[in-house]
């Protein structure tokens, strides 16, 4: 079909990188980085997070064209930290607490949440998942079976 010499071996090559290396490398990285971040989060019941973070922590897909680790939406915060802010009502505007035996509304809590400082574990999981299962030698044997 192709005027290019060596055309059926590059197919066949390029197939084989597509059906044998990124799948399975894929899914390698994806375990391990799921695993090393469980790792790198507290695994406990606080005031906030109520242990759910590291029991999220999992593979969700892994394709021939990407691999995705997901996770509880605080993750995010334990990633980039929190700044300190008033803490606010949830379903109404105005706050309703009882003190000293009579109910007071406010539209906002005098609490303030602490915050706290970033703890960055996300690109750090998958860096060294990465530095774990390099992908360079899967490709290069894939690529030398195939020819």
């Amino acid at each position: 079909m192709s005027s290019l010499q060596g055309a059926d071996a590059l197919r066949a090559r390029l197939k084989a990188l597509r059906q044998n290396v990124f799948k399975p490398a894929g899914k390698d990285w994806a375990d391990e980085t799921a695993r090393i971040a469980r790792s790198m989060v507290p695994n406990r019941d606080t005031r906030w997070s109520k242990g759910r973070l590291h029991d999220s922590i999992k593979r969700k897909s892994a394709t021939q064209r990407k691999a995705i680790v997901v996770a509880h939406y605080s993750a995010y915060f334990v990633d980039s930290g929190v700044k300190p802010h008033y803490l606010t009502p949830r379903k109404s505007t105005v706050a309703r607490r009882a003190k000293q035996g009579r109910t007071i509304f406010a539209r906002a809590a005098r609490k303030m949440h602490p915050g706290y400082r970033a703890r960055p574990f996300r690109a750090k999981a998958a860096h060294d998942a990465l530095r774990r299962y390099p992908i360079k030698d899967k490709v290069i044997a894939a690529w030398n079976e195939a020819a």
